[in-house]
């Protein structure tokens, strides 16, 4: 009887019957859409990122705002996160990013009254950027096709990323010296408006972005993070991002 009775108040402790699998929640959408990827890549909503021309010393007013916007939907219901390049308060151009398996995937750019979105078929599937724990030294390639609004045209289009060790000059901004940051060099043939370097630091975000602003390319001036604030907030003061004071 005392090996019945044990039998049963042991079954009852471990809840007798097969285990059941704990499903997986997914990540932590409370702050978007991947709270943590959205820490690693810098892409905290409402974050304004403020950038110098020169690479040592502030300006004011900045020469380039770069400010994280709340959820977007883009056709067929893809949840993104708008990134506004502003200047002088004017925005200049906008991107839309989105997290693919933690992988930072930038699924259209419009800059000026002209966009270009990258496609599988008809349906918006981005271009690879970066993933998480991504170091100097690796490469990525997107085969896609690159839709333009501008006459409705599609592309076949190859999107590639190298990163490589920064320079001692741009591991330096007028914000901070970062020595774990990371060049990033993007390649897109054909070009429609790639940013041709970048420089990231995980945790923070771009420290140095050097865009066209446009989707014909160039040669473009690279900016130099100077100040971070996150708008809405007591220290982030009035000013709108790009119009802040250093």
């Amino acid at each position: 009887m005392r090996l019945i009775l044990f039998a049963v108040a042991l079954c009852l402790s471990t809840a007798c019957g097969p285990v059941k699998p704990t499903a997986d929640a997914g990540p932590d959408t409370s702050c978007g859409l991947d709270c943590a990827a959205q820490d690693v890549f810098g892409l905290v909503v409402n974050r304004c990122f403020e950038y110098s021309t020169d690479p040592l010393v502030k300006q004011t007013p900045p020469a380039l705002g770069v400010w994280v916007r709340e959820l977007f939907e883009l056709e067929g219901g893809i949840k993104t996160i708008p990134v506004e390049y502003r200047q002088g308060g004017q925005i200049i151009q906008t991107d839309y990013f989105t997290f693919k398996n933690g992988d930072l995937t930038l699924m259209r750019r419009i800059a000026g009254n002209q966009s270009v979105t990258y496609r599988t078929d008809m349906a918006i599937t981005g271009v690879k950027w970066l993933s998480q724990g991504t170091a100097a030294g690796e490469n990525f390639s997107t085969s896609t096709t690159a839709f333009l609004s501008r006459d409705n045209s599609s592309t076949p289009t190859t999107y590639r990323i190298t990163t490589d060790t920064p320079t001692g000059g741009e591991k330096k901004t007028p914000l901070a010296t970062y020595e774990n940051a990371y060049k990033i060099l993007i390649g897109e043939t054909p070009d429609h408006g790639a940013d041709p370097r970048r420089v990231f630091v995980p945790g923070t975000g771009f420290t140095i972005i050097a865009s066209p602003f446009n989707l014909l390319g160039g040669s473009p001036t690279p900016n130099h993070l100077q100040r971070i604030r996150d708008i809405g907030t007591a220290d982030a003061g009035t000013e709108s991002c790009s119009l802040g004071v250093p």
